[in-house]
């Protein structure tokens, strides 16, 4: 059984997402998807923008099969402790491939360069650290030094016993990460690259080309169940929501021919949303307004109702919080989380007692060394209360395999799972309470997953916000 893997966050689910689980089935002969995703917090420290149940619900009405949860402790961490949480999990349940988009399609060459990061070459290490010393954030300075190819000289080219490939974008960076906890924790994950197609990862404006009134439908795939209306989108034969026979068949036709609209990026239709919020003035947009404001012509079809009438969060909704939380924090506290090293901790406190607003305080204290996302993940932690003694046990991967949400497919991978898997599966909160009276790491882990889940609940409008939601969360299985 060919079982493709995907790490992710959904933030929402869109017609890209759709579109690459379309292309696995169909061009690359999947017989069923699993999804690492994130919970109530973002990699780049941001909060969901719906919860993590509808979010469950959206994959698995576009296309997956089986939902599990990449913690918080990885999910709100940088382009490599997100990945190695990601590739574990998806490596413990069972997945045969591991599926990623990238800006670049060059698959050796990004083999290559994760080799050479797996098992670092002196030329290397030296560059990276004086690009380091120099300023120079992670990302810049590993591209740089990538840049410099095994003969001894900055390489020009991709030639052999050279490496020059150096990725610059976003989605670039992670399938290298990926590739990279492959090749240092010998896993047989076979990788397989869907060039990104669309607008660009942090494009904030929607695509202008669209289909007058057009929307995609996920319930079928050409060839399958599904009907093509009279406006050429693939309609699903079941209920709008429901999550239709997508994990048990696979398409004969070219879903890249199904819509005219060029994927949206997640963070434009965020944008939109908010935009939507303002305008209607009202936390929840029904599908109508979603349909007004241009949102729903980039979701599926039968996603789309986990979209509609439900509290919307943005960063926006907790930035007083996170500024009271920066005034109040001192020397010892701000030392205590991940990542504040070489005297960061006292440029916080000067540059929070100085703004006026969050969004001052980042302008005040990012740097070429400090960017955005950085401080975005920081503030994030220091929400959280995500301390370094929770990230003790953080090079040993996930400590548990909780499951979201499945089809029938994915039930069947989580039989199988139960059997195979290195890690406990999780289902019902009676498992985690005994696995964390057992594990230090894995109540870690669970001490920051519902925290995460109680603070995000009060930003959400009140929905789910009556006892701990992590501990009233049941997987949703279909």
């Amino acid at each position: 059984m060919k079982i493709a893997g995907i790490v992710c966050e959904y933030n929402p689910f869109h017609e890209g997402h759709w579109l690459q689980i379309s292309k696995l089935r169909y061009e690359h002969g999947v017989d069923a998807i699993v999804c690492a995703m994130s919970g109530h917090f973002m990699q780049r420290g941001e909060p969901a923008v719906i919860s993590k149940e509808r979010r469950v619900k959206m994959a698995l009405a576009g296309g997956a099969d089986l939902v599990v949860e990449l913690p918080a402790l990885y999910a709100t961490r940088s382009a490599y402790w997100f990945a190695l949480g990601g590739v574990l999990l998806l490596a413990a349940a069972g997945a045969t491939h591991i599926a990623f988009g990238a800006e670049t399609d060059d698959l050796p060459a990004f083999q290559a360069t994760a080799a050479r990061l797996a098992n670092p070459d002196r030329l290397y290490i030296d560059a990276l650290h004086r690009f380091l010393d120099a300023g120079l954030p992670f990302p810049e300075a590993q591209a740089k030094a990538l840049s410099y190819g095994q003969g001894g000289s900055q390489a020009g080219s991709r030639s052999a016993g050279q490496i020059s490939f150096a990725p610059a974008l976003p989605n670039d960076r992670l399938a290298l990460s990926y590739l990279q906890i492959i090749a240092e924790k010998s896993l047989s994950l076979e990788p397989i690259l869907i060039p990104r197609s669309g607008s660009a990862y942090h494009e904030t404006q929607l695509p202008d080309n669209q289909l007058s009134g057009g929307r995609l439908a996920s319930g079928g795939f050409a060839g399958s169940s599904g009907s093509l209306g009279s406006s050429g989108n693939l309609r699903s034969s079941g209920s709008p929501g429901s999550t239709g026979n997508l994990g048990s068949h696979r398409a004969s036709g070219n879903p890249a021919s199904l819509s005219g609209l060029p994927p949206a990026s997640a963070t434009a239709l965020r944008r939109r949303l908010q935009e939507g919020i303002r305008l209607y003035d009202y936390r929840k947009l029904s599908a109508s307004q979603l349909t007004t404001l241009g949102v729903a012509k980039h979701i599926p079809e039968a996603a789309l109702p986990y979209l509609s009438n439900t509290s919307l969060v943005f960063p926006a909704d907790l930035a007083p919080t996170q500024m009271a939380l920066l005034r109040r924090a001192d020397q010892q506290s701000l030392l205590a989380l991940p990542d504040v090293t070489e005297g960061l901790e006292n440029r916080i406190m000067e540059a929070a007692c100085r703004a006026g607003s969050l969004e001052e305080f980042y302008r005040l204290l990012k740097t070429r060394r400090y960017p955005l996302t950085r401080l975005q993940r920081l503030v994030t932690h220091l929400l959280l209360d995500y301390r370094e003694v929770h990230a003790q046990g953080l090079a040993g991967g996930p400590p548990y395999l909780r499951v979201l949400g499945a089809n029938p497919t994915g039930c069947r991978l989580l039989h199988q799972a139960k059997k195979t898997s290195p890690l406990p599966v999780i289902s019902r909160t009676r498992q985690m309470k005994e696995l964390i009276r057992q594990n230090r790491h894995a109540a870690a882990a669970w001490e920051l997953e519902t925290r995460s889940a109680a603070l995000y609940s009060l930003f959400s409008g009140g929905e789910s916000a009556d006892g701990n939601p992590e501990y009233l969360f049941n997987p949703i299985m279909g």
